[in-house]
C-alpha cells in the first residue's frame, strides 16, 4: 500500500511538471522599443489566437482559455498589445501613427514568426481587437483557417458623425502620460483605424462565428440598433459566416456566457481540423457539455436552497 501511494504522488508531481511545463509567458522584442507579452498554452495542431478588447490584455480570457485547451489541444496564444498588461510601449516614439493598428499588426507578425507560430491558426477577437483581427486575416488569407468574433467592432459602426464627436469630447481633453500611453494613442489612432478598415474586406474564403451580444455596451438605442445591424451585415456578405446573438449577455459574452464561447470556438476549430482531431475534440467537447449540465443543475439547487 506504502508503495502504490508513493507512485501515485509520483505520477501527480510528474502530471503537474507537464502541465507547467506547457504553459509559459514569452516576452519578444519586436524593434522600435516595443516589447510584446505573450502567454501560451503549448498544445498540438493549429494554434488558436486570441486578440483582447481596447484597454483590456491577456488576462481577460482566463475564464476560457484553459477550457478550451482541455478540449481541442491546440496551442492557445494570449498576448498584450504594446502599452497594455505587461508589454512595453516605446514612450520616446512621439508620431501618433508609429502606435498605430497597422504598426500593431506588424509587430504581431514578428513576434509570432519568432515564436515559431506564423503557420496556419484560428483567430478568437473580442469588441476592438476585432480590428486587430480582421486586418490581420485580410493580411494572411491563406493562414488564417476560421475566426471567431465575439461582440467584435466593424469600421461599419463608426460613422462620420460620431468620429467626429469622438475627436471633440475625447482627444481634446487626454493627454498622453507614462500610465495612459497605450490607451491614448489607441484612442488618437482611432480615426485613422476606422478609415484603413474601411477599405480592408474581411477574406470571404475565411469561415467565421460572429457572436453578438444582446445587451451592446451602449445607452443610444441609436447606436445598439446600428452594432446589430453591422453585425448583420457581415455575416450576410458570406454564406460561410454564422451570427449568434448571445441571450441575456453583455459586451463581455466570455463572462456572461463562457460555454457559449467555448463551444463555438470548438466548432470553428472542428470544422477546419484534420478528422481524426476533430473525432478527438468532438468526444472532449461532449464530456465538457455533460460536466456543464450537471454543474448547471447544482447552482440551480444551490440558489433555491434556504438561507
Amino acid at each position: 500500500m506504502k508503495s502504490l501511494l508513493l507512485a501515485m504522488i509520483f505520477v501527480c508531481g510528474l502530471a503537474a511538471n507537464i502541465a507547467w511545463s506547457q504553459e509559459s509567458d514569452a516576452f519578444v522584442d519586436v524593434g522600435g522599443g516595443d516589447r510584446l507579452h505573450f502567454h501560451i498554452l503549448k498544445g498540438r495542431g493549429m494554434p488558436i489566437l486570441f486578440e483582447a478588447g481596447g484597454g483590456d490584455d491577456a488576462t481577460v480570457w482566463a475564464t476560457i482559455a484553459k477550457p478550451v485547451w482541455n478540449i481541442t489541444d491546440a496551442t492557445i496564444i494570449t498576448y498584450d498589445r504594446a502599452g497594455f498588461g505587461k508589454s512595453e510601449l516605446n514612450a520616446s516614439e512621439h508620431a501618433i501613427d508609429k502606435h498605430g493598428i497597422r504598426h500593431g499588426v506588424e509587430e504581431l507578425e514578428e513576434a509570432l514568426k519568432r515564436l515559431g507560430y506564423s503557420g496556419r491558426m484560428v483567430l478568437v477577437a473580442h469588441s476592438y481587437g476585432g480590428l486587430y483581427a480582421k486586418l490581420f486575416a485580410a493580411r494572411h488569407p491563406d493562414l488564417v483557417k476560421a475566426a471567431v468574433f465575439v461582440d467584435a467592432s466593424s469600421a461599419c459602426w463608426f460613422t462620420d458623425e460620431w468620429l467626429k464627436n469622438f475627436e471633440k469630447n475625447e482627444q481634446g481633453t487626454k493627454k498622453p502620460n507614462s500610465v495612459n500611453l497605450g490607451n491614448y494613442y489607441q484612442s488618437a489612432n482611432l480615426p485613422a483605424t476606422v478609415e484603413l478598415m474601411r477599405t480592408t474586406p474581411f477574406p470571404s474564403t475565411i469561415p467565421v462565428i460572429d457572436l453578438v451580444s444582446e445587451h451592446p455596451p451602449f445607452s443610444n438605442a441609436e447606436d445598439i440598433a446600428r452594432w446589430k445591424e453591422c453585425h448583420r451585415q457581415f455575416v450576410d456578405a458570406a454564406s460561410n459566416r454564422e451570427g449568434i446573438t448571445a441571450y441575456e449577455s453583455g459586451h463581455y459574452i466570455f463572462k456572461d456566457n463562457p460555454p457559449l464561447v467555448v463551444n463555438a470556438i470548438i466548432k470553428a476549430y472542428v470544422g477546419v481540423a484534420a478528422r481524426q482531431q476533430a473525432d478527438e475534440i468532438m468526444r472532449r467537447a461532449i464530456n465538457y457539455s455533460i460536466q456543464l449540465a450537471n454543474d448547471f443543475k447544482r447552482q440551480q439547487v444551490a440558489a433555491a436552497a434556504p438561507r
